[in-house]
């Protein structure tokens, strides 16, 4: 989706700003109990945000796991059910948060034909280069390090990034620098010889506005051990210079960072209106 076109949910919304990242029981790694559409919808229609529920989908899992929402074809009872509820409230964006595997490129560009118009909005993302083991989590990071450096995962999520953006499956790219999650100064720290250089996260930016991709200002950062946002505030202000087309997302995963951050998102907007003036 092109940054015209999220310009044009800003008008056609009811409000003036969007959580363009926001999950629910529709995704895997939230819990059976987790929250639904309208615990969201409650108190984003009190904090005057538009949200878009941005769930994970990873083929493998969907393919392979019968506990996976989507499992078996029920993406379109997630279509359908946030399709009812769009009738209703004039604030809220049918979305997937897809993960990129460059051996499924083909299957990837298969799907995007099938949903791209069936959704307000697709991004995609890496979490997992060695299937099954997403770097999000750090009890599969600890695991990986036990045959691999930091150096290795670091390269390899960055040469997949890349990938991804180069194939321009995605219109809109998700927390380009998420690799650093856990692996940073703070938490696991990375051996004396990685490349851990923002010139490499500008890079991945400079290559997205050269492809006419969107790149998310990711929040969830922040509340990790890293302590900034996917990229950092100030590589976000340097790219926006280069001319990216920037959407926030606060990646929340429950009500309650939802709730908290939902000033934050606004906030961020407002900062980056400035950037243009």
């Amino acid at each position: 989706m092109n940054n015209s076109l999220i310009n044009n949910f800003y008008r056609h919304m009811r409000f003036k700003y969007t959580d363009y990242h926001v999950h629910t029981k529709w995704s895997s790694d939230i819990v059976q109990n987790g929250p639904n559409f309208e615990d969201y919808i409650t108190i984003a229609e009190k904090k005057k945000i538009n949200i878009c529920f941005l769930e994970h989908y990873e083929l493998y899992k969907v393919e392979n796991d019968i506990s996976h929402p989507f499992y078996n074809g029920n993406i379109e009872n997630y279509l359908e059910e946030i399709d009812e509820l769009k009738e209703t409230y004039d604030f809220i964006l049918s979305g997937l948060e897809v993960d990129y595997y460059k051996e499924r490129e083909v299957d990837l560009i298969e799907f995007m034909d099938d949903y791209d118009k069936k959704m307000d909005f697709i991004a995609g993302s890496v979490h997992e280069c060695d299937i099954g083991f997403p770097i999000t989590e750090k009890s599969y990071i600890i695991e990986l390090l036990k045959k691999k450096t930091t150096g290795q995962l670091i390269d390899e999520y960055f040469i997949s990034v890349e990938k991804m953006i180069r194939s321009q499956i995605f219109q809109n790219i998700c927390h380009i620098d998420t690799i650093f999650r856990y692996i940073n100064n703070n938490e696991l720290k990375p051996s004396k010889d990685c490349d851990i250089s923002d010139e490499r996260i500008l890079n991945l930016g400079k290559l997205c506005i050269k492809n006419g991709i969107n790149i998310e200002y990711n929040l969830s950062g922040l509340k990790y051990s890293y302590g900034r946002s996917f990229p950092s505030r100030e590589i976000i202000i340097q790219l926006k210079k280069l001319g990216a087309k920037i959407f926030i997302g606060s990646d929340s995963h429950n009500l309650k960072y939802f709730k908290e951050k939902s000033l934050t998102v606004k906030k961020e907007y407002k900062f980056i209106e400035q950037l243009n003036s």
